[in-house]
């Protein structure tokens, strides 16, 4: 019993990038594309590992898991800047990104690409490639926990926290008393 061409065609199905090219087009008449996807972004001005971990993060919310091989997928498609056949440097391409996670992520694939897109152009205009909101919600916390352990402290600072517990100090006195 072979298989005929038709057999095998039936049986498995194949990739189509032309499917793809009609999802884009389907999402560019409705409209479905942010307007920041016509700024570009720059890939090596941004923190990629703190960006990961916000990518990782969200689509953990989204999901309701996590996804260790859609974050990565993610990743891998931002960090790809080189055409892989002639070599030359290339745009990270959002809409592409957005066709791509939209069998995974449905409708959340749209607020998600441009969310993250919105991120990413904030993060290459800083100075650290980390976007500002980032930096300015780490400085609430530590601001938070800062205050929080002082009160717990009462007033004493990290250094001298009353105690005398130097262990340097410790040592020294102990040697001297031998």
């Amino acid at each position: 019993m072979g298989f005929g061409a038709g057999d095998i065609k039936d049986k498995f199905r194949t990739y189509d990038g032309d499917a793809d090219k009609r999802l884009r087009k389907k999402l560019e008449k409705s409209g479905k594309f942010d307007e920041s996807f016509k700024t570009p972004v720059r890939i090596e001005k941004i923190n990629v590992e703190v960006m990961g971990r916000w990518v990782s993060e969200r689509l953990a919310e989204l999901l309701g898991f996590e996804d260790d091989v859609l974050s990565e997928l993610v990743m891998n498609m931002l960090a790809q800047t080189r055409d892989a056949k002639t070599g030359q440097d290339k745009r990270v391409d959002p809409q592409q990104l957005q066709v791509q996670l939209t069998g995974f992520l449905n409708k959340q694939a749209q607020p998600f690409v441009a969310e993250l897109w919105k991120l990413l152009l904030d993060a290459q205009d800083s100075p650290h490639g980390i976007p500002r909101a980032f930096v300015e919600r780490k400085k609430k916390e530590l601001v938070a926990r800062r205050e929080g352990g002082e009160r717990d402290r009462g007033g004493f600072s990290k250094r001298d926290d009353g105690r005398g517990d130097d262990k340097r100090g410790d040592r020294r006195a102990r040697s001297r008393s031998r």
